[in-house]
């Protein structure tokens, strides 16, 4: 079991209790303001941590610029070397913090999930991966090839596709249009269907050519028994799969399964392409973004790549890995995955041959992704135009606009839309209920949303925007400038959008910019005050019917969650249920004739009390 210990230790060295021991375990460094900033593996946690808490200057400047921030550390004690490695990764994952390599939206990638728990397994896909005795295959960053390659394989192998599983009387459509067994309708023994799942996750594995044997070997017996219809439909069930599996590349004769792994950076941006070889073709090649922490060594990416990567595939590992370069801790890394496939998994760097040239393919692909990558991050010619137009220093690539939305100080709310390069980053929208404005003072409450979203942005370590723009005029301008001021940000650009003649008010310029209305520069703002106000008036929306709806049926006697629930599924609204007799409100299950009556007329005296009801 691994033992968390939390330490006092500041840089010059003095430990405020005691030392940390020597053996294995994981070490979380934390800055002034106790965030977590860098998380790492140890073989000896004492060793480890002297590079970050003794005296002697280290080479690294990695570890200068954490040494000058760190406040202090915790660490956690493992048995083992690899029991380390998991923890490391997963508490990575948990923290996201500033100064490690982070796979970008790991938890977001898809995978294609057979339920082989299930007495009738379904194929289907999912972003979620739980240890729940399921086959999970991918992940898959390109989620559109993806969902082209389910429909397909649905068509091959025709598994059920209904969410639950139960018994019927009539089949379905897949059924009828040969797409679906018939587990339901007992159409297909358990023994058939359960052939045809393990086709699939073979198939899936990327061994098209161990099912084109299985089914050949099940056709000639279905030939031999004079089994006809089944033979031929079994033959072309062959023609399929074969037919998918010449689309795919022959790269080697060796029939060894590999991941073939390289990683193209240019500065704090890489980018790693996986390319899967199983049975010497290449069935796919992935590539996947990193976030990159600052100065961080060629070495640490390729290390964390592959714990974080692997940590969300273990259920389809190869028997090799190669790479372009050695991870300093190969061989823990080896243990870790062979204890996921329980089996073999070994991990070299060839420099020369055929894997070689795997290599070197890889990373042509990396270098592809990479290029294409920052190809369509250019800077949109709307961008450039309006930075010109504004006469900034730098290009307003990341741009946030804010809106209060409100009716006469009733559930006031700001929010903040996001673009970057001219598009929605939704990523970065944000809503702030208002909190220290009474009554109707749009000026109050954007000072207000403007100084709590600039310092959330600066306490999260995350990019100003280079233009922060507030839809309204001259006033509203003035009183986001104050708020600004009183934040200490530097850098950001104010702008206002008035509504009627959609004006352009610029900080410190006393007549509107002259914006012809065809321009892309004025066109960009009115799309992002657009978007603002939408977004504004959805969560206002949003904050009134939940409201209303809580205060008129939780106060009624006898209606709870499930109640309440069941009320507004049957009838939509509040409103309509007060239209409705007590008689038809009894109809719902739970409610009883006596409750319907006490919540006719809890709801009439609310709504002549509060007026009209949402």
């Amino acid at each position: 079991m691994a033992g968390n210990e939390s330490e006092n230790t500041m840089p010059d060295g003095h430990d405020t209790r005691s030392r940390p021991p020597t053996r294995p375990g994981v070490y979380l460094l934390r800055d002034r303001n106790g965030k977590v900033m860098y998380i790492g593996k140890a073989r000896n946690l004492r060793n480890r941590l002297r590079a970050y808490t003794g005296g002697a200057e280290s080479p690294d400047p990695k570890v200068q610029v954490l040494r000058s921030k760190l406040a202090g550390f915790d660490y956690i004690v493992a048995g083992t070397e690899t029991e380390a490695l998991v923890l490391e990764s997963n508490l990575i994952k948990e923290h996201r913090p500033r100064y490690n390599v982070k796979l970008k939206d790991d938890k977001r990638y898809p995978f294609i999930k057979v339920t082989l728990s299930e007495e009738y397994p379904r194929a289907f896909v999912t972003r979620v991966v739980r240890q729940d005795g399921s086959g999970y295959f991918g992940p898959y960053t390109n989620a559109k090839a993806m969902r082209r390659t389910l429909r397909l394989i649905r068509q091959v192998f025709p598994i059920r596709q209904c969410t639950t599983f139960k018994r019927r009387s009539r089949p379905c459509l897949n059924y009828q249009i040969g797409r679906c067994l018939g587990p339901c309708i007992g159409a297909v023994s358990k023994e058939k269907y359960g052939r045809v799942v393990k086709e699939l996750t073979l198939f899936l594995e990327g061994r098209a050519g161990d099912v084109v044997a299985l089914l050949t070997r099940q056709m000639e017996q279905a030939v031999d028994g004079l089994r006809f219809e089944e033979a031929a439909y079994l033959r072309d069930r062959i023609a399929d799969i074969r037919k998918i599996g010449g689309r795919q590349r022959v790269l080697t004769a060796n029939l060894v399964d590999r991941d073939v792994i390289a990683i193209a950076r240019h500065e704090a941006y890489a980018v790693a392409s996986v390319v899967r070889v199983r049975g010497g073709k290449l069935i796919g090649c992935e590539n996947c973004p990193l976030e990159l922490g600052p100065r961080t060594g060629d070495d640490e990416v390729v290390e964390t790549f592959l714990k974080q990567f692997y940590s969300l595939s273990r259920g389809s590992l190869p028997s090799e890995i190669l790479l372009d370069s050695d991870p300093p801790d190969r061989e823990a890394i080896e243990k870790w995955l062979g204890e996921g496939a329980s089996r073999k998994v070994r991990i070299s760097a060839p420099s020369r041959g055929e894997k070689r040239l795997l290599v070197d393919f890889a990373r042509d692909n990396a270098h592809q992704a990479l290029k294409r990558a920052f190809e369509s991050r250019r800077v949109p010619d709307s961008v450039v135009e309006l930075g010109e137009a504004l006469g900034m220093k730098c290009q307003p690539r990341l741009i946030s606009g804010i809106d209060i939305s409100n009716i006469g100080g009733a559930y006031p709310v700001g929010t903040v839309v996001t673009f970057r390069d001219g598009r929605p980053d939704r990523a970065l929208y944000r809503k702030y209920r208002i909190r220290t404005v009474k009554g109707s003072d749009d000026y109050a409450m954007i000072r207000e949303v403007v100084s709590r979203h600039v310092n959330r942005t600066i306490k999260e370590e995350r990019e100003l925007p280079d233009l922060l723009l507030i839809d309204g005029g001259k006033g509203q301008l003035s009183a986001a400038a104050t708020a600004l001021r009183g934040t200490g940000a530097r850098g950001v650009t104010l702008v206002g959008l008035a509504k009627r003649e959609e004006e352009v008010f610029v900080r410190g310029r006393a007549t509107p910019l002259p914006l012809p209305p065809e321009s892309r520069a004025r066109k960009l703002l009115v799309r992002v005050r657009n978007e603002v106000h939408r977004f504004s008036i959805t969560y206002h929306r949003l904050l009134r019917e939940r409201e209303a709806r809580r205060s008129l049926l939780d106060g009624v006697p006898g209606v709870g969650p499930s109640r309440k629930e069941a009320l507004l599924r049957k009838f939509g609204s509040v409103r309509s249920i007060m239209e409705r007799p007590p008689e038809e409100i009894a109809e719902v299950p739970g409610i009883g004739v006596a409750t319907a009556r006490r919540i006719k007329e809890a709801l009439q005296q609310a709504g002549s009390s509060d007026g009209p009801a949402a």
